[in-house]
Parts: structure tokens; sequence; C-alpha cells
């Protein structure tokens, strides 16, 4: 069945033009029920590298966990690269890097099962059961939730003794380990900037993905401007700059930990505080031939 797609919201996209292929090949497979775009297309935020959020709702006979559709195989020939995740059951997302540098996320599912959770923007159905299942949705929004005093202190809680293992593993003449650590600094100091700026709490931030980090990130440049970057953006080439990244850190969590105490009402933990900086300044004085 031949369809005119209306692309006009990305005419100022490069991803239109392979979109608009793609689409047109899907379409023409009979057992293709329904075609539409998550992500940031489908907000109507994308830019030149946003991935393309492309998902298939398929015939329960058509669908498989393993296989992309037949009629995906313009994408499948211009991949560099396919990392199919699972996504619950009768549902899979092919994660593919073509070779021009575009990446699609080709989310594949039966059409007898519910449609993500998510922004959606409708390209084409044929079921007119599942047509309104795939109005226009909304984007979980998992920011919304309020910053509590438990939850900041737990982080800041967790930043000093990672803080003071850092010693350890720095004793044992293992820098590259201790980078691991001020990688973990850096992550509870950009969730408690995110709570000093915003009011909520985004959870912890290793765990989250390039999507939902972006607006944590924009909180917290918007808040901090440029001094974040000169924070969390030192140079860790040598001991001394090591030292010094683990100074500087400590000095910003100190700052926004007690900056959050009062804005949530809690009380800082001084006496933790205070231990780890005792012995890391021992430590610093003991090591100070090896910087």
């Amino acid at each position: 069945m031949t369809k005119t797609f209306d692309l006009a919201f990305l005419d100022h996209l490069p991803q239109r033009a392979r979109l608009a292929l793609v689409l047109d090949d899907l379409w023409a497979d009979p057992t293709v029920v329904a075609l539409w775009l998550g992500g940031s297309l489908a907000r109507g935020a994308g830019d030149a590298f946003s991935d393309v959020d492309l998902r298939v709702a398929v015939t329960p006979g058509a669908f498989s966990e393993t296989e992309i559709p037949p009629a995906a195989a313009r994408l499948q020939q211009d991949a560099v690269a396919i990392l199919p995740l699972r996504f619950g059951v009768n549902s899979v997302l092919f994660h593919m890097l073509l070779s021009d540098g575009e990446i699609y996320d080709l989310h594949v599912l039966r059409s007898d099962q519910p449609p993500p959770g998510e922004r959606r923007r409708l390209l084409a159905c044929r079921d007119a059961n599942l047509a309104p299942q795939l109005d226009e949705g909304a984007d979980s929004d998992i920011y919304a939730l309020p910053a509590t005093p438990e939850a900041a202190q737990q982080t800041l809680t967790m930043f000093w003794i990672t803080a003071h293992k850092g010693q350890k593993v720095l004793h044992r003449g293992m820098p590259l380990m201790a980078l691991q650590g001020q990688t973990l600094l850096r992550q509870e100091l950009i969730r408690l900037w995110y709570m000093q700026a915003t009011g909520n709490d985004c959870g912890a931030v290793g765990r989250l993905t390039i999507h939902t980090l972006t607006p944590v990130i924009r909180a917290v440049q918007g808040a901090q401007g440029a001094a974040a970057l000169t924070v969390v953006g030192r140079p860790l080439r040598t001991m001394a700059e090591i030292y010094a990244d683990i100074d500087a850190l400590c000095e910003a969590a100190a700052d926004v930990g007690r900056s959050l105490a009062q804005q949530l009402g809690f009380a800082y933990p001084e006496a933790l505080e205070t231990t780890v900086r005792k012995g890391w300044h021992r430590f610093k004085t003991e090591h100070a031939e090896s910087q």
C-alpha cells in the first residue's frame, strides 16, 4: 500500500532523507502494522546529531526477538554495528550505528502488545484498535521527584566515604583505580548540584543515559555556569593533579552539601567531612615526595 509520509517537521534535519526511504520500505511490508517516532524527533527537539528512534509494530507471526524485519534491510546494510537489546516480552530494540554516523534505535514489537510509554509521533497505522493507543503519549518524568533530606544526606555520605577510599588505592600504587573513584565523586557531585538547582532528584547519575542525563546537565550548567566544568574537568595526568582534583571535588561537595542542608532541612555530616579531611591531609603530607 503506497503512503505519503508527512515529514515536513524534519525538513531542516539531515536524518529526513534516509528516514523517508526506510519508512517506504517498511510500509510496503503488510506485516508492518504501525510506524511511529519516539525520542527527541517525536518531541520536536531534534538536531543534526539526534538518534532516529523509530518504532515498528508488526503482526505477531512476523515478530522475531533476534532478526531485524526484512523490510528494514536498508538499515541493516548500512549498519557498521548492531546491538540487540531486549525490552520486556515480545519487544526488542536494535541499536544501530550506520556508516555515515547516524544512529538508529529500531524498536520492534508485536502489534498485540501495548506500546512503550513515551512521547510518540504516529506516522502510520493499519489497525483501528491500535491507533488510539498511539496518541502523543508522554515521556516518563524521572526528574520530578522532590529531593528529600534522606537522599541528599545519603549522597553526601557516599561522596565522603568514596573520597576516603581514594587513599587506599593511591597508597597501593594504583592511580588508575583512583581515577575510577574520582569518576564516582563527580557523579555524586552532579547529583547534588542538580538537587540544589531544581529541588528535585535525578537519582544515581551513573545509571543515566545520554538522553536521560541531558536535562540534568542542562540544569547544572544553567545554575553553575563555567564553574562546573572547572571543577569536574580538571586534568588527571600526574599524582599532583590527582591530589589537586580530590581537593577541588571535596571543596565543591562541602559547599553544595551545606547549601542543601539549609535548603532541605537536615544536619550536614560535619563529623564525617572532618574525619575524611583530616585523613586526606595526613595522607598528602606523608606522601608529599611522590607528587
